[in-house]
């Protein structure tokens, strides 16, 4: 599909860069459980909120995963909410997403990666997941964006061994994500062909659980000190 192709592309472009650069992975601990390892939760909580630019961190809402779900841990005061989303392992992605929401995606698609992490927890197949998803938006227990918005992954992607039990920190490139329901590359010009003329460009992603109902334009972020741990 032309959206993966895009994808790869985007995502191959900067982990060769990362790699040319010297930067080294780093291991996180984890608590292996069945089929889904939790993560030291104080790590988790420094991971999730290291998705959000600096000076919103300190007010914004933690969830983090446990055997039953998603957690609330420290609730927040300025709309913001960040996780570890583990949305796409049950499609057999190897990487987890720390993610933070603005409030409008906290309303909107936040209670759609918590319901997977729900399922996620229970050991609910790739397939099962999407029909609750779909029947969730059918039924209008979920809704897309009414609004332009924003998330933020400046923490980059987590790449996770379920065999050996670890995760190892890739940094993909830091990016922001624009609610863009319904959008699809053709709609802004995008091909897999454009993106290796013009490096860098933004792209429409909808491989998330709500498919193009939760979808994004990702757009690179300067990597200059953006996403640096303070």
């Amino acid at each position: 599909m032309l959206r993966t192709a895009l994808v790869t592309i985007a995502f191959a472009v900067h982990v060769c860069a990362l790699a040319s650069s010297g930067n080294s992975n780093t291991t996180i601990a984890v608590n292996p459980t069945d089929t889904q390892p939790l993560i030291n939760r104080e790590q988790e909580i420094e991971l999730a909120l290291k998705a959000a630019p600096v000076h919103l961190r300190k007010d914004a809402t933690v969830f983090v995963f446990t055997k039953n779900g998603y957690e609330k841990v420290r609730p927040g005061s300025n709309g913001f909410t960040c996780m570890v989303n583990r949305d796409g392992l049950q499609n057999g992605d190897d990487a987890v997403h720390p993610t933070c929401w603005d409030p409008e995606g906290s309303r909107t698609i936040l209670p759609v990666m918590l319901r997977v992490g729900e399922l996620l927890a229970q050991d609910k197949s790739a397939a099962d997941i999407k029909q609750d998803i779909d029947e969730g938006f059918a039924r209008g227990r979920f809704h897309g964006p009414a609004k332009a918005g924003i998330a933020y992954m400046l923490a980059g992607d987590v790449k996770f061994d379920r065999k050996s039990g670890q995760l190892t920190t890739v940094e993909f490139p830091p990016h922001y994500m624009i609610y863009a329901p319904g959008l699809t590359n053709a709609d802004i010009g995008v091909s897999s062909e454009g993106m290796k003329q013009t490096p860098g460009l933004p792209f429409v992603y909808s491989g998330y659980s709500g498919g193009p109902r939760t979808a994004y334009i990702i757009v690179p972020a300067n990597q200059t000190g953006v996403h640096s741990a303070h």
